[in-house]
């Protein structure tokens, strides 16, 4: 655990206390452009699919992406929206382990970073959108053939969940609005495509209310995976289903 990011780690986040480690805390790290390197992407994705299965890079590829930004943003969010807290996340800043799945484990940080007054949510995310997600996902993007959309889909759609966790504290509701104003904005400021623009929906669905993708993850793909309960296949079937059921009704009971 870094010793400065303590106060955060607890309820939903405290398995994630491991995640982010300092320089000597952990052995078998490697400089993280390296993981951009096509030998050393494919490497990475051959060992994922020998112990999930399948063959279509794509959905690999969305794993690995899943799982590196579960692995990754976390504790950068909620350290930079709760304690203010900027920590280094530019590419070339950090060293990252694989598991034995092929897999992030965990990211090596060169320090602990710094507490400034910054509330822009742009200023504030730039780094971590722009310095590093950007590059990973335009290498995973290139191995694979996978869209973009689906990568940042599912940084973007974790990024809302944080704050939608935050929000059910009613503790640091400045913090979320700040982070709802990026996950609202069509465009960063400068008129660059936003990434993180709307990934969910919020409509009904099977149970009720429904937090919904609005890109599909691919990872149905893989063997015996499925559709996600948050996926919009999901909830297209669900509107299909409705609209067999109410085509079928008596013109009287419509």
């Amino acid at each position: 655990m870094i010793p400065a990011l303590a106060p955060i780690f607890h309820g939903p986040l405290e398995p994630y206390a491991d995640t982010l480690v300092l320089p000597g805390d952990k052995p078998g790290a490697f400089p993280l452009p390296e993981l951009l390197d096509p030998a050393r992407l494919d490497a990475a994705l051959d060992l994922v699919a020998a112990h999930f299965g399948g063959e279509d890079r794509r959905a690999l590829a969305s794993l690995f992406s899943i799982h590196y930004v579960h692995i990754l943003m976390p504790v950068v969010v909620v350290a930079n929206l709760v304690l203010g807290r900027h920590l280094p996340v530019a590419l070339d800043d950090l060293a990252l382990v694989l598991d034995e799945e092929g897999l992030p484990d965990h990211f090596v940080l060169p320090h602990d970073g710094h507490a400034d007054g910054e509330a822009d949510p742009f200023v504030r995310f730039k780094p971590l959108v722009f310095d590093h997600l950007e590059p990973v996902f335009a290498a995973l993007a290139a191995r694979s053939g996978l869209s973009t959309k689906v990568l940042w889909t599912n940084a973007a759609n974790l990024f809302e969940a944080i704050l939608r966790e935050l929000e059910g504290t009613g503790q640091v509701p400045a913090a979320v609005a700040a982070g709802d104003l990026l996950v609202a904005a069509p465009r960063w400021p400068g008129g660059a495509r936003n990434p993180f623009h709307a990934p969910v929906r919020y409509e009904p669905g099977p149970g009720g209310e429904g937090r919904w993708r609005r890109v599909c993850c691919v990872r149905y793909l893989l063997p015996e995976r499925g559709y996600c309960s948050n996926c919009p296949h999901v909830l297209a079937g669900k509107k299909r289903d409705d609209a067999k059921v109410a085509s079928t009704r008596p013109a009287e009971a419509r």
